[in-house]
């Protein structure tokens, strides 16, 4: 760019440090909030075992709700007018009221017990050799050494825990728990029995239990490696209403059914062993029926709504609030540069959200998830004010005529500001582009966690948890010197050739994850880091920048300033695009035949599609996004030339706290 064509910032179109940081905190509450929900969202699955495209569909829905509430709020802030101003009253409820329902709808329920892991009513048992203690751990879960030569068969006792026992002749309560699933390390065995055995005296009975139930009765269940889940001999599931009564001495009545709210203990036993070595039962799982994963279905959807409606009253008015602080072309690239610095620090912290889940700080998953959750939510709410005590507006046009007007009118107006939004050519290909980039990264990496655990680290989500956070943590801290690096670089050769630029790195980065996906070496994933960051990095410090200059030249055609409906559709076509890339991780899984239940062992023609998934989409979408850009016509001479031309009809209008 010539020197001619390269326009220096005026000392009254600086926004000052202060307005810079307070608006930088809002930055890091907007990003946090929309990665947060798609980083924890996979415990749906694989810590409840919610079907995959159950979970999509709770990502996609609440979508259609932000087609109308986004831009409404958009409009609503364009027009409204108080004593604090007309986006600051939305930013600060939303961020209180989004923090609130973040916390409160991760305080979900497990879909099983594990029996195992839980603590029992009485002290777990295993009988071999002379009456030998098993040893009992959440790591390994409960371990028996064997010796052939001194007993060939083995018996584990477990004890329903403590939250399902109904009384103290250790009666317990199955209820509501139709399906059984074993996840076991044995070696070969000539036979492998489940059984139920029920407590001596009836406790508690239901009306539909067989007369007579509660006598001190066994039934059983007989489990052959073939029949496994994950072919191995690994997994084994079944249905309670599988068993058969045990014909032996204690039994009674061949037409009598398991009593379900009056069982003893669960003993799994083993005959025919050989050799020594150890027996390993990692989990007992009693899983929940089909109607407890329905209902918190629609308990959990039904929160996700409310809580993007929170989000989309903070976000829609914040988001407008950046692209009318100032009216140079270059101090915008400089505010959307330093508030994505800060606000990149919640991208670099929340890839370490399942390994924080999973770790050993909590019982599980479903307990991480509730805990974290708290710890964001009040994040969101304390620093989600901060703008809205802060930040000054900047008014350009007076307040709009619509006194009078009725609902149906306003509506009407509505309406068409939508219309012609969508009629702006520069503003649609913005969209496109971010559309295309932004839910390309998001749909590949949607599949990375799903590599890691079962094609690098063979079923150690603990491994592939490190991985991931190392991996998203380089990719954050390199992104974190690329925004920077590319607000120096737009301002020098303008935003459109800054895009065609740090994109085109971008694809190269995700060409080198192929090549990082290496059982052998899984580390290597790292070197494609940094050239990843080059997407994330530059985009949204780009397009905030360029639909700023947007804004202009609506007003030039419109004679309108609607920075918060362009906001509102730009920011719902990126949730559109989340959505749609969770939605459609659920079927790209179900198309590549990925089954949670069956744990390591995936199919070979899985992991390669999953692989090509996570590479290929997010390349081909860029390749898109480069071709929808290179036409892109608001130049830093085009723009320039709109603002001379607004400022010659409606006068000069200060950038918030002009200094230095």
């Amino acid at each position: 760019m010539s020197a001619s064509e390269h326009h220096k910032t005026a000392p009254e179109d600086r926004i000052s440090l202060t307005q810079k940081s307070a608006y930088a905190v809002g930055m890091l509450v907007n990003n946090l909030q929309a990665a947060a929900l798609p980083a924890m969202v996979v415990i749906l699955n694989l810590g409840l075992g919610m079907d995959v495209l159950w979970v999509g569909l709770i990502g996609a829905i609440p979508r259609i709700f932000d087609a109308i509430s986004d831009p409404m709020v958009g409009y609503i802030s364009d027009n409204t007018r108080t004593r604090w101003g007309r986006r600051r009253p939305f930013i600060f409820t939303g961020a209180i009221l989004a923090g609130i329902l973040f916390a409160w709808m991760w305080q979900l329920p497990s879909g099983y017990v594990d029996i195992v892991a839980k603590t029992p009513v009485q002290p777990h048992q295993v009988v071999s050799r002379e009456q030998q203690a098993a040893e009992f751990n959440n790591a390994g879960g409960a371990v028996l050494e064997y010796d052939a030569n001194v007993r060939q068969d083995a018996e584990f006792i477990f004890y329903g825990p403590e939250q399902l026992t109904l009384n103290q002749a250790a009666a317990t309560n199955l209820d509501g728990f139709p399906q059984v699933e074993i996840n076991v390390a044995m070696p070969e065995v000539q036979g492998f029995r489940v059984v139920f055995n029920e407590a001596s005296s009836a406790a508690v009975t239901i009306e539909d239990a067989a007369a007579g139930g509660g006598d001190g009765e066994s039934y059983f269940i007989d489990l052959r490696r073939e029949n496994s889940e994950d072919g191995a001999g690994n997994l084994y599931k079944f249905q309670l209403e599988d068993l058969k009564l045990s014909q032996g001495l204690d039994s009674q009545d061949g037409n009598q059914r398991l009593d379900i709210q009056d069982m003893d203990h669960i003993s799994i036993q083993l005959t025919g062993l050989a050799g020594s070595g150890t027996v390993t039962v990692h989990s007992l799982k009693l899983r929940k029926s089909h109607d407890f994963f329905v209902h918190y279905f629609r308990v959990f959807l039904a929160m996700s709504i409310l809580f993007f409606l929170a989000y989309t009253v903070f976000a829609t008015p914040f988001v407008a609030f950046g692209y009318e602080m100032t009216a140079d072309y270059h101090e915008r690239t400089r505010l959307h540069a330093f508030a994505n610095t800060v606000g990149q620090l919640a991208w670099l912290g929340v890839p370490w959200f399942y390994a924080i889940m999973a770790s050993s700080l909590f019982r599980d998953t479903v307990h991480g998830a509730r805990t974290l959750a708290i710890v964001v939510g009040v994040i969101v709410a304390v620093l989600g004010i901060v703008p809205a005590i802060f930040l000054k507006e900047r008014q350009t046009l007076p307040p709009p005529e619509n006194t009078g007007k009725s609902f149906a009118q306003n509506m009407a107006e509505f309406f068409k500001g939508i219309v012609i939004t969508f009629k702006c050519r520069p503003f649609v290909k913005l969209c496109g582009a971010t559309f295309l980039v932004f839910n390309g990264f998001q749909l590949g990496m949607s599949f990375s966690i799903y590599v890691m655990i079962y094609y690098l680290f063979g079923g150690n989500d603990g491994d592939a948890g490190k991985l991931l956070g190392w991996f998203g943590m380089l990719v954050s801290i390199a992104t974190l010197c690329v925004i920077p690096l590319t607000g120096w670089i737009a301002t020098h050769i303008g935003k459109r050739k800054t895009f065609l630029i740090t994109i085109s790195i971008s694809i190269v980065g995700y060409s080198f994850k192929w090549i990082g996906y290496n059982p052998d070496y899984p580390y290597w994933l790292l070197y494609a880091a940094p050239f990843v960051a080059f997407g994330t990095g530059s985009l949204f410090t780009l397009m905030g920048s360029m639909i700023s200059d947007v804004c202009d030249y609506d007003e030039l055609e419109t004679h309108q300033r609607r920075e918060g409906v362009f906001g509102a559709i730009y920011w719902w076509m990126i949730k559109v695009g989340m959505a749609l890339a969770g939605l459609l991780t659920g079927v790209l899984l179900k198309v590549s035949g990925f089954d949670v239940a069956l744990g390591a062992p995936q199919a070979e023609e899985t992991l390669l599609l999953i692989r090509l998934f996570d590479v290929g989409i997010p390349i081909v979408t860029s390749l898109i996004a480069l071709g929808i850009v290179a036409t892109y016509q608001l130049t830093e001479e085009r723009v320039y030339d709109i603002r001379a031309e607004l400022e010659e009809r409606r006068g000069k209008v200060p950038s918030a706290d002009a200094g230095d």
